[in-house]
């Protein structure tokens, strides 16, 4: 079997290495963010010229943006749990960056709260957990409070004006309606809904 030997220092055979794999179609996120965090810390070796230029360098050679490469780059700070979700498409890619900033305690807090709620988080919960981690606010408690808290949803409801019509006597006008409308809904909360806030806007 004919083979070409090449003599080459170890950054260089890295990066000969990640460009002849790297264009695999069923290559995982967790092996792209390896294979690109090689190749830039061997291209840091080799004096690249600064971060931007290393990662848009990395980019070209692969069809990916330089942005794109660092994202890639931040996934490879995931723990090993994390990162598999990312692989499974449980995590987007773009929540699994964020969640790349969180300390190795922090992402182990996040594990356990999606193994024990079953919710895996959003981006925006993803970037709030990130800032709680910035300013050394993030506790285990918070990580659960931030995955399981539920928004209020807002209940808009449109009522037929004919409809309103037919309770009122016809010389009502319209701010006599809603003066009495406004009245039976006060009623029906202080009676029936007590401090419960329904969310509904009528």
């Amino acid at each position: 079997m004919p083979v070409i030997i090449r003599e080459m220092d170890d950054d260089t055979a890295v990066v000969l290495m990640v460009d002849t794999n790297i264009q695999r179609e069923d290559i995982l996120p967790s092996e792209k963010a390896k294979a690109y965090r090689m190749k830039y810390e061997a291209m840091k070796h080799q004096g690249s010229k600064g971060e931007k230029y290393t990662a848009d360098a990395i980019g070209e050679a692969a069809g990916d943006s330089g942005r794109t490469v660092q994202r890639y780059i931040r996934l490879s700070e995931l723990v090993e749990e994390l990162m598999d979700y990312v692989d499974e498409n449980k995590i987007p890619m773009v929540v699994g960056e964020k969640l790349s900033y969180l300390k190795a305690e922090e992402q182990a807090w996040v594990v356990d709260a999606i193994g024990n709620s079953g919710i895996f988080p959003s981006k925006a919960q993803a970037e709030q957990l990130k800032e709680s981690s910035e300013t050394g606010e993030l506790t285990e408690g918070n990580v659960y409070a931030v995955l399981i808290r539920k928004e209020k949803e807002n209940v808009n409801v449109t009522i037929s004006a004919k409809r309103i019509r037919n309770y009122f006597p016809t010389e009502y006008s319209k701010e006599q309606i809603e003066d009495v409308i406004y009245t039976l809904l006060e009623e029906w909360k202080q009676k029936e809904g007590g401090t419960t806030d329904a969310g509904i806007t009528v």
